[in-house]
């Protein structure tokens, strides 16, 4: 019971100095004229519904591979080069309670092995109410998937994927067996729900490697993926504390 009352004043307290956060960084973004909606980045046009996928996928009779359609209300992705600093500190902040944080911020490598195409490397920003990040990337980012490529990819993402997405993207990776996948999330997404515990364990299961990004990880992302202006880092005083949380909690649930 001492462990358990423990847990909840800590959880208390976290939620206190979150809101306490976010008001000073609410300030902050009005004082110093930031404007997160105009910063560079490019709407893709919308996809057609028949286009947008559930990540049920198949092989055709010719050895294709197919994905079942799904209907998805308008939605729009924004994909771009790199994340105005502002909103990077904000979504990519490791709290552990995430309110306000209601988008997905997916900064992604994209390595296809001996091409002429190079090292591909861009993000992806959705809003949860329609298409996430997660699948908007397989549609978006590789929609001319060569089952002779070996693709590894990787995810530097502002929380972990919903178990919808989580389900998806493994399937996608049981039919592609040449795509390497490694996600490393700021945060869990609602880690205490079962179905997002299942989520997690099944793209694990499929070979995705899962991790939560330590200290330097958020300043390789920041230097990789944000218009930083050469400017270095300052990372929060508390990062490596939550990072231990978090990664304490991942290893609870994949084990």
């Amino acid at each position: 019971m001492a462990d358990k009352s423990r847990m909840l004043m800590r959880r208390r307290e976290r939620k206190d100095k979150e809101a306490a956060e976010m008001t000073k960084d609410v300030k902050e973004a009005k004082n110093e004229g930031q404007k997160t909606e105009n910063n560079g980045e490019v709407p893709l046009p919308e996809v057609p519904l028949q286009a947008a996928t559930s990540g049920a996928v198949a092989h055709g009779q010719n050895g294709d591979f197919q994905v079942e359609p799904m209907e998805l209300p308008p939605f729009e992705i924004i994909a771009g080069d790199r994340i105005d600093p502002f909103v990077f500190k904000f979504q990519f902040k490791n709290v552990e309670y995430s309110s306000g944080r209601n988008k997905t911020f997916l900064c992604y490598l994209v390595d296809k092995g001996n091409t002429s195409d190079g090292l591909l490397r861009g993000y992806l920003e959705d809003e949860h109410t329609g298409s996430h990040a997660e699948e908007a990337f397989f549609t978006q980012c590789l929609p001319h998937y060569d089952p002779d490529l070996k693709y590894t990819v990787t995810w530097y993402v502002s929380s972990s994927p919903c178990s919808a997405c989580a389900e998806k993207i493994a399937e996608v990776l049981k039919a592609r067996k040449n795509v390497k996948l490694s996600i490393f999330a700021a945060r869990l997404f609602e880690w205490e729900e079962a179905e997002i515990q299942a989520g997690l364990r099944a793209l694990h299961a499929a070979g995705c490697k899962l991790r939560i990004m330590k200290p330097l990880d958020f300043s390789y992302t920041w230097d990789t993926f944000v218009e930083n202006e050469e400017q270095p880092l300052n990372l929060w005083e508390d990062c490596k504390e939550n990072y231990e949380y978090y990664h304490e909690k991942l290893a609870d649930i994949l084990q």
